[in-house]
């Protein structure tokens, strides 16, 4: 979570200095903000707070972020980010609104009011959000809104969807872990036990097996006829107990 709210005001203070002639990334004025003025520094001090987990200290820093400038999206989206860390449901998706009005085109706005809501059950206007995100052709990182939207479906238990997501992501990156994770278990599930070797064996490569996935390898491999292989993965389910 820390990572996320510093790479989202990362990325909106370089989106604060790139004016020049040609179009900009976002329409959003309040995203324009000067990085050195006294509203953006206060974001900036809250964010150092909450990294030191000083979550007092970070709210009153963005609050005071809000009261210089109201219309600040990456003051809101920050400060529900803290609260959102808190357990304060009800004051986090109060801010995260506030921010998605102030900037409704901003993706990076719209992917973290998406894992938002994602985290609070409500999966489909989650998935919404982030195809609103995955719209806006100067988001540099689509990748990982589509493995956002996949998690999201895969715990709707809409798993086709969430697929083309996986796909998608991995399209762009071959490397995204928690895309091949969850293709090989929806591989697996499908019935498609070559398609999850496949997924299992690339993302062995890049990351040790969990338990569930381990199980998942060993029973692909039994489907497979090939109990040699399936009782390595045995083995180190054994090891993991």
């Amino acid at each position: 979570m820390k990572a996320v709210l510093t790479l989202l005001v990362t990325l909106l203070f370089l989106t604060s200095c790139a004016q020049t002639n040609s179009r900009a990334d976002y329409d959003e004025p309040t995203n324009r903000s000067d990085p050195n003025s006294p509203a953006m520094l206060n974001v900036r001090m809250g964010v150092a707070y909450f990294e030191r987990e000083d979550y007092e200290l970070a709210i009153e820093k963005l609050k005071r972020a809000i009261a210089i400038n109201p219309k600040l999206a990456i003051a809101h989206s920050a400060l529900a980010l803290v609260y959102s860390t808190m357990g304060a449901g009800n004051e986090a998706a109060r801010h995260y609104k506030a921010s998605v009005k102030h900037a409704p085109n901003d993706p990076i706005i719209l992917n973290n009011y998406g894992t938002f809501l994602c985290q609070q059950g409500d999966y489909k206007k989650a998935v919404e959000f982030y195809q609103r995100t995955l719209a806006n052709p100067f988001y540099k990182t689509p990748e990982t809104v589509h493995e956002n939207a996949g998690v999201c479906l895969m715990k709707d238990d809409l798993f086709e969807q969430a697929e083309k997501h996986f796909r998608a992501a991995l399209n762009v990156n071959p490397e995204m872990t928690v895309s091949l994770y969850n293709m090989a278990i929806i591989s697996a599930g499908q019935d498609q036990p070559l398609k999850a070797r496949a997924f299992i064996q690339r993302l062995s490569r890049l990351e040790a097996l969990d338990k569930r996935l381990l199980s998942v390898a060993y029973q692909v491999e039994r489907k497979l006829g090939n109990q040699d292989e399936a009782n390595k993965y045995l083995s180190q389910l054994k090891k993991l107990k």
